[in-house]
């Protein structure tokens, strides 16, 4: 039972040249029996709802990504909608995100950016929902942000950090997700941190359409290509690949069956 706890399927649908029902099929293929459609901005709500509404495996992430327009009327807007399909679909809703901090692009102002998180955690709390946290360049901030709001639970989805970096999060209570770039030949701080991350608070993903993992690496990502990944923290951790699908399998189900 393979898992992608996060990926963006209109963002495949137009990678690939194709439609999302077509992604999906993908999807099912390679025995990818569970996926998470994640939102990122308030102009994606819609089309995500309607997309996860025609599917009973795929579950859907609410969230304004960093280095989207977040300012305080769309953050209005986000609030006030996300709210109405929290409480008439809250079956299909996995969790709130994706949100956080990206100081890489740095498209979007630090201070809209932190507003953004802030106004996101809360929602996340208010409903007892996950929140998936991207964190690009921004550790500390991401970190100390957490740590204040806490007691919450999460994923720090795409881990792009070191196992010291891992275990302040799981310290926090959160689950620490790789996506295919753990796969990458010089991606050795990625590959302590997934040897270090024990298999109960982790989850993984493609973050399709990027990040394709090896063998693929350079072709367009979809949620099927999760398997590789998969495969790869198997080997990395030295235990049966059933074992790994096992455990993230319990992880996801823990997360979506708490609210």
């Amino acid at each position: 039972m393979y898992i992608d706890s996060h990926a963006h399927f209109d963002l495949c649908a137009d990678d690939h040249n194709t439609t999302a029902d077509a992604i999906v099929s993908l999807m099912d293929e390679n025995q990818v029996t569970s996926a998470v459609h994640v939102v990122i901005d308030y102009e994606g709500l819609k089309w995500g709802v309607d997309f996860v509404s025609r599917y009973k495996n795929i579950y859907l992430a609410l969230g304004i990504h960093p280095s989207s327009l977040a300012d305080s009327s769309t953050l209005n807007q986000f609030t006030v909608t996300i709210e109405q399909y929290i409480k008439t679909i809250p079956e299909k809703i996995f969790g709130i995100g994706e949100t956080g901090l990206d100081y890489y692009r740095m498209r979007q102002p630090k201070a809209m950016q932190q507003e953004s998180f802030y106004t996101q955690i809360q929602l996340a709390k208010k409903y007892n929902l996950p929140v998936i946290v991207h964190s690009r360049d921004a550790m500390d901030d991401t970190y100390a942000i957490l740590k204040e709001q806490t007691p919450l639970k999460g994923i720090i989805h795409c881990f792009s950090g070191d196992f010291n970096d891992a275990k302040k999060f799981i310290n926090l209570g959160f689950y620490i997700s790789f996506a295919g770039n753990v796969t990458y030949k010089t991606a050795t701080n990625l590959q302590d941190a997934a040897q270090y991350v024990p298999l109960d608070r982790m989850l993984l993903e493609t973050d399709a359409p990027f990040l394709t993992p090896v063998p693929h690496r350079g072709k367009p990502n979809h949620p099927g290509l999760v398997i590789h990944t998969y495969h790869f923290i198997a080997s990395l951790k030295k235990v049966a690949l059933s074992n790994c699908i096992d455990n993230i399998a319990q992880n996801f189900s823990n997360l979506l069956n708490t609210q």
